[in-house]
């Protein structure tokens, strides 16, 4: 099982440039554009991503596979707290895929299925491992991979609801330097001139457990259409392995620490609410409206524990995050041009959940602006999907910490270029 997901994950690293917080909004090419009217009224089997009941409008047997290709950026400024210098981190800045598929089955006038694969999670914040904040991180990376079986009954030409199970497999690699010259008193700690003394941290694990996807659509007028879905909480208990690299002096002086080692750890992946609303104002313009509620407030802090004491002693390490409930809010507009043509836009809005009290560089950025336009084309049974997005995220002071490797500063300079194609037939 494993070795299937890992095969997946290869191609799908998902960057934090991609949506606030460590969540992902992106496991549709039409979504990325118009997600109020997927989540209200479906059309495609990627709707699914948004809302299980919308399989109810799709007859037959319809087939989606789709990607998005993302290139974000961002920098981030720290002021020395000990000399005064300023320096800017820049990200790891690369072309990020994003892969989704989808099926989708009739069975009869009122029951339908659905399977999807995705991913809800991700996280892909690096940084090179002789920067300023490198105390505080170097790595942060996210992966997860959904296998949502799903079923919908179809109770009337108004109403649809739908039940399904998400499995979704979570992977977890953190790295950042440990200033071992300034925990043995050579420097003040942290400081983030260079060091011949940095020894390189990592834990990395993993863990798979379901979750419970339910979905509702309603019809309330002939032109009007509501969307309501609810995707459930898991609380992971990742277990894995932790190293570190360490140069030969720190190696000789305190052979007790800094030894490879189990670790574990819990991590939550949180409840997500969503609800939509579409109207058919002319037989060709359809416009819409969505919000997505998180409950990022499960993510209160991040505890590791390791096997031994092996962090100078310690045998956890505690991160405090206390980050709040966020929301997602988008409007949107497609247009029927003939047959074979369609076009839409769309804007979202995507407050951030990080508190700013706990600021650290493994979530760079901050609230989010997103442009996005998009163009399908239908030839018999085939229809090719494209959009494409812009993604603005506002600038973020950061207060410092620098007992936990964060300095005064911002978050600045950030945003995101993404392409998205999906291929649909209709069997």
């Amino acid at each position: 099982m494993k070795r299937i997901l890992s095969s997946f994950l290869a191609l799908a690293l998902p960057v934090s440039a991609l949506a606030a917080g460590f969540a992902l909004e992106d496991g549709s090419v039409r979504g990325n554009v118009i997600p109020g009217e997927l989540t209200a009224k479906g059309g495609v089997p990627s709707a699914q991503y948004f809302n299980p009941a919308t399989i109810t409008e799709l007859p037959g047997t319809q087939v989606e596979l789709g990607a998005t290709f993302i290139k974000p950026w961002a920098d981030v400024k720290t002021v020395s707290p000990y000399t005064g210098a300023t320096s800017v981190g820049h990200g790891h800045s690369k072309v990020w895929s994003i892969p989704n598929a989808y099926a989708t089955r009739q069975i009869n006038d009122a029951l339908f299925v659905g399977l999807g694969l995705y991913t809800r999670f991700g996280l892909g914040a690096k940084f090179p491992s002789d920067w300023a904040g490198r105390y505080n991180s170097i790595k942060a990376e996210i992966l997860s991979f959904d296998l949502a079986p799903v079923i919908a009954w179809k109770v009337s030409e108004r109403l649809s609801l739908a039940v399904g199970i998400d499995i979704r497999y979570f992977d977890i690699e953190l790295s950042q330097q440990i200033d071992a010259a300034g925990a043995a008193g050579l420097r003040p700690y942290n400081d983030p001139a260079p060091s011949p003394y940095d020894v390189k941290q990592t834990f990395h694990g993993d863990d798979i457990l379901p979750a419970v996807d339910l979905g509702v659509t309603f019809k309330a007028t002939d032109t009007v259409t509501a969307g309501l879905a609810y995707h459930s909480r898991i609380k992971y208990h990742v277990k894995g392995d932790a190293k570190w690299e360490k140069p030969a002096a720190v190696a000789a002086m305190a052979p007790q620490f800094f030894n490879n080692c189990d670790f574990d750890a819990w991590n939550y992946n949180p409840d997500k609410l969503i609800a939509s609303v579409a109207w058919d104002a002319t037989e060709k313009l359809t416009l819409s409206a969505g919000l997505t509620y998180t409950l990022w407030h499960l993510y209160d802090e991040l505890v590791i524990h390791v096997a031994r004491p092996e962090l100078m002693g310690r045998d956890k390490v505690t991160s405090e995050k206390k980050w709040h409930d966020a929301f997602r809010v988008s409007a949107g507009a497609s247009y029927k041009l003939s047959d074979a043509w369609g076009v839409r836009a769309g804007y979202t809005f995507d407050l951030s959940p990080i508190n700013g009290a706990h600021t650290d560089y493994l979530v760079p950025g901050d609230d989010r602006h997103i442009f996005a336009v998009g163009a399908d084309w239908t030839h018999g049974a085939w229809t090719l999907d494209a959009s494409y997005f812009y993604e603005i995220v506002a600038d973020f002071d950061v207060k410092g910490d620098p007992a936990h490797g964060t300095f005064a500063g911002k978050f600045q300079d950030a945003d995101g270029h993404a392409v998205a194609l999906a291929l649909i037939r209709r069997f």
